[in-house]
């Protein structure tokens, strides 16, 4: 039972918790992606760390920014809502991108690390 009063903290880490429960077991590259996201944005920005990712990554890339747009409750193409946001909705969405996936990421290590 999901309680009415859920931090946002509390809401994203139930929903990251789901996202990578949807990726079965054992999933090396999943969490190494996890791991490098949070850096990847704080190094060089959400738009360029999307970018990234999208064009490097492929199915898995996909599938995590997917998931992170979940866990952040951000509808449509994250990476062109980043490209298009003024700057303060863009800091907004860099901020939930990392809180999002730092959450991402400890889960993926606990539940799809390797042994």
């Amino acid at each position: 039972m999901v309680e009415k009063h859920q931090t946002r903290q509390q809401k994203r880490a139930q929903k990251a918790y789901d996202c990578v429960l949807t990726r079965g077991e054992k999933d090396e590259d999943y969490t190494q992606l996890a791991k490098r996201f949070p850096a990847l944005v704080q190094s060089c920005g959400l738009a360029q760390a999307l970018a990234f990712i999208s064009a490097k990554e492929g199915q898995i890339g996909r599938d995590y920014i997917g998931h992170l747009s979940q866990v952040m409750d951000e509808q449509g193409d994250l990476g062109e809502i980043s490209r298009k946001s003024d700057l303060m909705k863009y800091q907004r969405l860099t901020y939930e991108a990392i809180e999002s996936a730092t959450w991402l990421k400890r889960y993926s290590e606990a539940l799809l690390g390797t042994d």
